[in-house]
């Protein structure tokens, strides 16, 4: 069983990716797990502690399926586990819109991932990124960001926390080219290749 962790900006194909991903399955055995925003009305460090107890709850939730399914002979577990944005968008949205410290920030990814992910290496982080041009033209007016100066901002900080991270297996993939999505097939393709699937 594998983790797969998807994070990047919105707009740059996470949906898509994991739509592929579930047809190379074809459907029977993937598991999605969505992190959404976090409920209005908290402080930021309320919406900090808020943040990352989900994550502890997932990555709980994610062990006690892995342990299950090594170790029971007859199981209907999943064979990957997606995890659709985590602890390392927080590091980014966190500093760029709720005044988050980037030390605290950084001191609590690295502390989670130690305790929750440092265990096992079939652990996968892909980052989805762009040119910033070509993220701001995906712009829905639903996102965090608006302009070039703050998407720009937004994919140098998820670069920095990918290469923060501590996931032994990293892939930084970049979906554009020359102004345009590279194809579903190839982006799809690599991430297969890069997960051993």
């Amino acid at each position: 069983m594998k983790l797969l962790i998807l994070e990047g900006g919105d707009r740059l194909g996470k949906s898509t990716l994991i739509e592929g991903l579930c047809k190379h399955f074809n459907y029977d055995n993937v598991t999605i797990r969505h992190f959404g925003k976090p409920p209005k009305g908290m402080t930021p460090e309320e919406v900090l502690d808020f943040q990352f107890k989900c994550f502890n709850n997932e990555a709980d939730l994610y062990h006690d399926i892995k342990r299950r399914y090594e170790y029971s002979k007859y199981h209907y577990y999943n064979d990957i586990m997606i995890w659709n944005r985590s602890h390392l968008g927080e590091y980014v949205y966190s500093q760029m819109f709720r005044n988050g410290n980037a030390k605290e920030l950084r001191d609590r990814l690295l502390h989670f991932e130690k305790i929750h992910l440092g265990i096992y290496d079939d652990i996968y982080l892909v980052t989805l990124t762009s040119d910033p041009e070509f993220f701001l033209s995906k712009e829905d007016g639903n996102s965090f960001s608006k302009n070039l100066k703050q998407k720009t901002k937004e994919l140098n900080l998820f670069n920095e926390v990918h290469n923060l991270s501590e996931i032994k297996n990293k892939l930084l993939l970049k979906v554009d080219k020359d102004g345009l999505f590279r194809s579903k097939e190839e982006i799809l393709n690599e991430t297969i290749k890069f997960l051993n699937i």
